[in-house]
């Protein structure tokens, strides 16, 4: 068999045009637009990717980088990786993993973490049998949108609905409630918005994450909840990326309204389905997922191992 090379990607347009490709046929959830990914490297400029060729056909991918919620200086490198499937069983996985092994520590890591899908238990045995463990599980779910009717938008007494492109001066009002979400997200680890600059480089000013689809629940001049959406799948998945509230506001059918009011956004960008995911044990939301028709999609599976030193 020919050698493998790695070729890394940079802001080479040609070269992240192909990764992209890469991620959209191999890992569709997580694929990401070149301007997504040019985008990125303002926030993490560490963060490095490579396609790996051989004989001059593109075989697979990997990226290594920071774990954007996490502080900046937390020792877990957040690694991608996939080999499409005429090649797999050669070998090619284990030298792609090894480079994201030996990468890791020259950007100040000293572990990886490394998602999976459910529906692909071989990549789940190819990471166990090399010593990494499942460290996080979300609930995955998605809607279907054909045949779709937008459901009514029922807002609770004084609050209306908005968006970002429409009421931009709402950002630090969005931020502000965005740190008390993540502050309560039943991840393993804390979590964090970050900074406001941070969080608007990764949250808000996103390619494909357009600012109509970034809804707002409003009382006055704060927002008491808000809802992430993003273009995915070039078009064809809108994902919900995130539903929230203020802690004063939850319970009183703020995030029930708001995933209404994406339902509709989705139904109007022509979309074919909608996605989302839920931590396991964040029952309130995913009971609203199941009145919305939302069905199971195989889960979210984060899995922890080691890097050479």
């Amino acid at each position: 068999m020919a050698s493998l090379e790695l070729v890394g990607v940079g802001t080479d347009r040609a070269l992240l045009d192909l990764f992209g490709d890469l991620t959209l046929e191999l890992t569709p959830e997580w694929s990401r637009s070149t301007d997504q990914m040019l985008s990125a490297l303002a926030l993490d400029p560490t963060q490095r990717r490579v396609v790996a060729m051989l004989a001059g056909e593109p075989v697979g991918f990997v990226t290594v980088g920071r774990i954007w919620v996490l502080p900046i200086d937390d020792p877990t490198a957040w690694c991608e990786m996939g080999v499409r499937e005429p090649y797999r069983r050669q070998g090619i996985g284990c030298q792609i993993l090894a480079w994201a092994q030996e990468t890791a520590p020259l950007i100040g890591r000293s572990r990886l973490q490394i998602p999976c899908r459910g529906n692909r238990p071989d990549g789940v045995a190819f990471l166990q049998h090399r010593d990494f463990t499942e460290y996080d599980r979300m609930a995955c779910v998605e809607l279907p949108l054909a045949g779709v009717v937008a459901p009514p938008v029922e807002l609770p007494d004084g609050v209306r609905l908005s968006s970002l492109a429409d009421e931009p001066g709402l950002r630090q009002s969005a931020y502000e409630t965005a740190v008390e979400i993540f502050a309560d997200l039943p991840d393993p680890e804390p979590v964090s918005a970050g900074s406001f600059e941070e969080w608007r480089m990764r949250d808000v000013d996103v390619p494909d994450g357009p600012l109509d689809g970034y809804l707002l629940a409003i009382a006055g001049d704060t927002v008491v909840g808000y809802c992430r959406l993003m273009i995915e799948e070039r078009g064809a998945v809108v994902g919900h990326l995130m539903t929230g509230t203020r802690r004063d506001w939850r319970g009183q059918g703020v995030a029930k309204a708001l995933k209404h009011a994406a339902i509709a956004w989705a139904l109007g960008r022509g979309a074919q389905r909608m996605t989302a995911e839920n931590a396991i044990g964040n029952e309130a939301m995913r009971g609203i997922n199941r009145t919305l028709g939302f069905l199971p999609a195989p889960d979210f599976i984060e899995m922890r191992g080691p890097v050479c030193v």
